[in-house]
């Protein structure tokens, strides 16, 4: 029996927030052929915990917007954990004896 994932709130930056809240149509076309489109609405966010810096889980950027939103943690693009800095190796013979810095 698998277990499931477990969503929990996760801050989002007003950036991120647009990117997934926003609804388009297209509207007309122009001389090149290709389609214009039209903002037709915006979903209002539910503000909680305004004015504490947040990091965005989708980008990294700092946010100070209180927006959160329930997410599973392994699907985010930005993580906050350790295991992405363990994962990185370092190291100066890597680079050669010849070059100058």
């Amino acid at each position: 029996m698998a277990a499931e994932q477990v969503s929990r709130p996760m801050a989002l930056c007003e950036l991120c927030y647009l990117d997934e809240h926003t609804r388009w149509e297209p509207e007309s076309m122009d001389e090149n052929g290709e389609i214009l489109m039209h903002l037709t609405g915006v979903d209002v966010p539910n503000k909680v915990n305004t004015e504490t810096v947040e990091t965005c889980c989708m980008c990294g950027c700092l946010t100070v917007a209180g927006i959160f939103e329930m997410r599973i943690p392994t699907e985010v693009y930005f993580l906050e954990t350790d295991e992405k800095d363990s994962k990185f190796v370092f190291s100066l013979e890597d680079i050669e004896e010849d070059e100058e810095f």
